[in-house]
């Protein structure tokens, strides 16, 4: 058999073999395997503010790391990428950091395997694909520069003012939640904060949906009611375009009150978790309500700590003891059942005078 050669490089079948009447190495030449790169490169936008990146306006958020973020679009992007059947990318160059926020260019080397044809031994090719980087604004920080909101969270006591405890334990809620909503939820932003010096806070959030679960989160706490309202904000093409407010009322009622609660009388021993524990004055027993059952709607103010009397105890008998009203200086017998606790002499306490008796107010 004559030995064949290369019709474009004249290579011998010795040296080569000869497919098609080319060599392997004018083959793949001839026959690329990949046969379109579209829109001339990889094509991203910074965001000059946050430094997040996007591809076709679709937005990742950018912690650590940008290369990984710019992989991902990247591997987005060579499924568009139009090949011979059967080609696949078996090595991609290393990816730069690219400059916070700022445009910038770079290129990175990926290496195509396959065969257009079941004859003809599998072959690399190897293409130089640029990356550009536009900077731009990303919607989510469009909309926070410009005071964008659908939301409004109101914090508000009732009757009183707003700890500075209160405000402190609110402030972590707060962003706890914000951090935790982010990882999903780009808008869970808060654009801006109103302090009512110790009346109650305004936050004006980003997204209806993260300010609905934000108040939720607040009330659950603090065994407070919401209350919900809408209002027209805007008119946009002719549809209109309403913000939600949720204002979470804190009870009147704080640890050491007097409440009512299903007809009897209780002190507020201890609020957890939205969650309140009632103190029975007449059966010195402790019941722990629900969450449902721990706001206003349920639990009802009968008498601030405040307002109780202060007593001192004169003198300890068996059955009884003897104490003096320290407004007044009017001088009491009470039966030692009605105070929970061994007491001394000398010592001081609450107590709250009811139809049945004197009883001893020990929270």
């Amino acid at each position: 058999m004559p030995n064949r050669f290369c019709c474009k490089c004249g290579k011998s079948e010795s040296e080569e073999p000869i497919v098609q009447g080319f060599c392997l190495s004018c083959y793949a030449k001839e026959f690329p395997l990949v046969l379109k790169i579209p829109e001339k490169g990889l094509q991203l936008t910074t965001c000059k503010l946050c430094g997040d990146l996007a591809y076709h306006s679709k937005w990742k958020e950018v912690e650590d790391d940008s290369t990984s973020i710019i992989d991902d679009f990247l591997r987005e992007y060579l499924e568009k990428v139009k090949t011979v059947s059967s080609t696949k990318v078996i090595a991609i160059s290393n990816i730069e950091e690219p400059p916070f926020g700022v445009a910038s260019k770079q290129e990175v080397v990926i290496i195509f395997e396959g065969s257009p044809n079941e004859e003809v031994p599998a072959y690399q090719q190897e293409i130089v694909l640029p990356i550009k980087i536009n900077a731009g604004v990303c919607e989510r920080c469009g909309k926070f520069t410009g005071g964008y909101y659908e939301s409004i969270v109101q914090i508000r006591s009732d009757q009183r003012k707003i700890k500075e405890k209160e405000q402190m334990f609110i402030s972590q809620i707060i962003e706890q939640k914000r951090n935790q909503s982010l990882k999903d939820n780009r808008m869970a932003y808060i654009s801006k904060t109103v302090d009512q010096i110790r009346g109650g806070i305004d936050l004006y959030i980003g997204d209806k949906n993260f300010a609905k679960n934000l108040a939720s989160e607040i009330a659950s706490h603090f065994a407070a009611s919401i209350e919900y309202s809408t209002k027209l904000k805007s008119v946009k093409d002719g549809k209109p375009i309403y913000y939600t407010t949720y204002c979470v009322r804190l009870p009147n009622f704080e640890i050491g009150d007097l409440v009512r609660y299903q007809k009897g009388l209780f002190q507020i021993q201890m609020i957890n978790n939205g969650r309140a524990t009632l103190y029975n004055l007449r059966t010195k027993e402790s019941k722990t309500l629900s969450q449902k059952d721990s706001t206003p709607e349920k639990i009802e103010l009968y008498k601030k700590k405040k307002n109780l009397q202060k007593y001192i105890i004169m003198s300890l008998q068996k059955t009884t003891v003897s104490l003096m009203n320290l407004q007044t200086y009017e001088t009491i017998n009470v039966p030692r059942s009605s105070l929970v606790d061994d007491h001394e002499e000398g010592q001081e306490t609450l107590l709250i005078e009811l139809s049945d008796g004197y009883f001893e107010c020990p929270i």
